[in-house]
């Protein structure tokens, strides 16, 4: 049963009408008043110049690269280990994806490999904020090419005491409804830059500054209203619900981490656990006895993307591979009890 109380709105709300007023009042079910409304709450979290509201964050990430004029004869930098919408975005636009691997630390960009493959035709860098960490993004600034961060897992993570979302030329958001910040459908954000913000406004609504104004082609990309309700419901709740993630990872490290490799937090980032990822060669034993407690568990991205066949390419990264076969994301989100904590750290440590 969903908690709607968990989604800020009172669980005697009858009505739709009610719970999402600002859309039913004005009628106005895509864009409308909640989602410039939206938009401003979270660039101001964000501390960003500007923040254009989408319809995912396979939107924002595809939406983002053509406001950079990414086309094609690219070539955008990024990660084999990673949800496919990063580089299938990249693909989209017409471009090339030119693949480096993580580090075996925090599971983000190997900034150290960048250099070696940046050419006349690299035109950005798509750094993957993975499960809840931050890149190295002052470090990729030295590059001096426009830096789209895929910040779909780290909404409300802080690098260098600044929040997601202001550090990057864009940052890309997923509102996916499992993620930290999420909503009840698929939505997505860009901030960033005002100028590039304005472009990605136009390309969202199919070119246009206004009704029937249509400067350029576009996409199909907007926000529904109802999902800018929703997370302008939950924002003042994300700060709290990654507090209590991060409390429920704490404990996690201190008793898995003679048993299994925990996450890598870096020094430079506050962590949200958007998942807790252990390593292990042991992860189908610990899956198992998991599952037999009735606890979800999951492997992600057991496939480095350059292996599969739409995005194969001939190059081996033994860090993304590492990951992809080692890796179990256990339960972390903010619902979880101390004695369900107790009882996945229990079952983890009698599995091996």
């Amino acid at each position: 049963m969903i908690n709607l109380s968990a989604f800020g709105y009172e669980q005697k709300l009858k009505s739709p009408s009610k719970a999402f007023a600002k859309t039913f009042s004005k009628n106005s079910f895509i864009n409308g008043p909640a989602v410039k409304e939206f938009e401003t709450a979270f660039s101001e979290y964000t501390n960003a110049e500007d923040c254009v509201a989408v319809s995912s964050c396979t939107s924002a990430l595809q939406l983002s690269l053509l406001a950079l004029s990414v086309g094609p004869g690219d070539e955008v930098i990024t990660v084999p280990y990673t949800w496919v919408s990063t580089v299938e975005a990249i693909k989209q636009v017409g471009a090339t994806p030119v693949f480096v691997d993580i580090n075996a630390t925090d599971l983000c960009i190997d900034v150290g490999q960048v250099k070696n493959v940046i050419t006349e035709r690299t035109k950005a860098i798509i750094p993957v904020d993975l499960y809840g960490t931050v890149s190295n993004i002052d470090a990729l600034k030295k590059f001096n090419l426009p830096i789209v961060q895929d910040s779909a897992q780290s909404t409300g993570a802080i690098y260098k005491g600044r929040r997601v979302g202001g550090l990057s030329h864009l940052t890309c958001f997923s509102f996916y409804p499992t993620k930290n910040l999420g909503c009840w459908g698929d939505a997505g954000a860009v901030t960033g830059d005002r100028i590039y913000c304005q472009t990605i406004r136009e390309l969202r609504n199919h070119g246009q500054t206004e009704k029937f104004n249509i400067n350029r082609v576009g996409w199909n990309a907007r926000m529904d209203s109802i999902q800018a309700e929703v997370l302008l419901n939950k924002l003042p709740l994300l700060d709290k619900h990654n507090k209590r993630r991060r409390e429920i990872a704490f404990t996690y490290n201190k008793e898995l981490q003679d048993v299994v490799n925990i996450p890598y937090q870096n020094k430079d980032c506050i962590h949200v656990y958007h998942q807790y990822v252990i390593q292990s060669v042991h992860i189908d034993r610990i899956k198992q006895a998991l599952a037999d407690k009735g606890i979800q568990s999951r492997t992600y991205y057991p496939t480095p993307l350059n292996q599969t066949p739409a995005y194969k390419t001939n190059q081996v990264f033994p860090n993304s591979q590492y990951a992809g076969l080692n890796g179990l994301a256990i339960p972390v989100h903010q619902y979880l009890t101390n004695n369900e904590v107790k009882l996945i750290i229990k079952t983890i440590r009698e599995s091996l």
